[in-house]
């Protein structure tokens, strides 16, 4: 055989080894996407991060012990779900929406993401401020039917996440939905950013509703809902030893169904105060001048029977629709001390809110309730659980045992509805495929 045979030979069998490792390579890294796909995670987000090695972080930090561990399921593992039952999909790259596939995890957004929300911190959405920072109306950039609060931190936390997966973990009926967050730096300011992101309240707090010169006040059975729901929401707190320390109606929202929700449970911390527990020394006092308790100030020990004294004032303020520190020029007046010398005097005629249409024995009962909630010592005071029971009975009593029955089942309808979101967003996701999305969950 001729050198140049051999040499064609050998170049032949050069030519067909590369070609055989190349088809290996590509094969492998065909296998590699596809199971990565299977798994809810392959492919890039619009940044060019990979989603599946991003992803795959995420899941192990956060399914401890978050909201998606209590559900059973991981996030991760739902959107997989959720794709498999769409039948499967063309392209191996695409990547669940997360947002659409678990609606009730906490999710992190991109300060990119809290930009659109709220079209750059524009004035016209701005809500108000609280100790937390100032509040924005937003939408949420991946559905624009989901309306948000989102509130903006004025002063950064070091426990900001370890707070937050402790709040998104609560899930109840009263208490307003933690539904993101987001932990990213700020180029502009080059400082980082600290976000809250809620579900939007379309009707407001309580205190839009009572107080003097309200429009549409609300009636008597509406402000026992109210009270009930609040504190059947501090119960559920106090459960987990969480003290809220500014209950007053500001933080008293109501949706669109006039169904009352606690929020800013937790947000202490994150503002300053100490970490949630049912008995905790504070380097200072959280509250507001009216609604705080005299023990917890002189203290600074917070305590479940510090929130029965803020829920008293409350009840006070539903009453008597007065704020709990009148003040004027000269003097100020504590609602609490206006109100006790004339319950002991049975005027409840000149304490109680004109507006409201309630016989006055059960004005004066819910009136020696509330003022029971802000006895002293505070060894006096009847824990959240025992005021639950009074203030229902009440409700029976003015409307009968039915009107309890309905609204128990409103509660138990609304407790649902954590799981009928879940279920309604994977058909949505069955029906219309899936999506991108670049953003992790607690």
């Amino acid at each position: 055989m001729s050198t140049a045979a051999i040499a064609g030979i050998a170049a032949a069998a050069v030519v067909l080894g590369l070609a055989l490792l190349l088809l290996g390579v590509m094969f492998w890294r065909r296998r590699r996407t596809e199971a990565a796909a299977a798994s809810g995670y392959a492919g890039t987000n619009g940044e060019g991060k990979n989603l599946a090695a991003e992803s795959a972080l995420q899941d192990t930090h956060h399914n401890e012990d978050g909201p998606e561990a209590q559900a059973g399921v991981g996030w991760a593992a739902a959107a997989a779900a959720a794709a498999a039952a769409a039948g499967g999909r063309d392209d191996p790259g695409a990547v669940v929406d997360v947002e659409a596939a678990r609606p009730d995890v906490c999710r992190e957004y991109s300060l990119v993401d809290m930009e659109k929300a709220t079209e750059e911190w524009a004035e016209k959405n701005r809500l108000g401020s609280g100790s937390f920072g100032d509040v924005y109306k937003g939408v949420s950039p991946y559905d624009r039917n989901k309306a948000w609060a989102v509130k903006r931190a004025q002063v950064l936390s070091n426990d900001f996440q370890i707070e937050v997966k402790e709040m998104a973990s609560k899930h109840h009926p009263h208490l307003v939905r933690l539904l993101g967050y987001c932990l990213d730096f700020n180029p502009a300011t080059r400082k980082m950013e600290q976000i809250l992101v809620y579900e939007l309240m379309h009707n407001n707090d309580l205190e839009t509703w009572v107080g003097p010169g309200v429009a549409n006040p609300l009636s008597l059975r509406q402000r026992l809902d109210v009270l009930i729901g609040v504190a059947k929401g501090l119960q559920y707190l106090h459960e987990f030893g969480i003290v809220h320390r500014d209950m007053k109606p500001a933080n008293i929202l109501l949706d669109a169904k006039m169904q009352a929700k606690i929020a800013d449970f937790g947000l202490v911390k994150l503002s300053g105060g100490t970490a949630m527990g049912t008995t905790v020394a504070a380097t200072r006092v959280m509250g507001t001048p009216g609604f705080v308790d005299p023990a917890y100030y002189k203290s600074h020990k917070a305590t479940p029977a510090a929130d029965v004294y803020s829920f008293g004032v409350v009840m006070l303020v539903v009453i008597t629709a007065r704020k709990a520190v009148h003040v004027t020029e000269d003097t100020h007046t504590n609602l609490r001390k206006w109100v006790a010398p004339l319950v002991e005097s049975n005027a409840v005629s000149t304490f109680k809110d004109p507006c409201l249409e309630a016989p006055d024995d059960l004005v004066l009962r819910l009136a020696c309730l509330a003022l029971s909630c802000t006895g002293m010592p505070t060894a006096s005071r009847p824990s959240i659980s025992q005021v639950l029971v009074d203030l229902v009975k009440m409700r029976e009593d003015a409307f009968g045992a039915q009107a309890n029955r309905v609204a128990s089942r409103i509660d138990e309808e609304i407790d649902a509805s954590f799981q009928a979101d879940f279920d309604a967003e994977i058909a949505r996701v069955k029906s219309m495929g899936v999506s991108g999305s670049s953003s992790g969950s607690v």
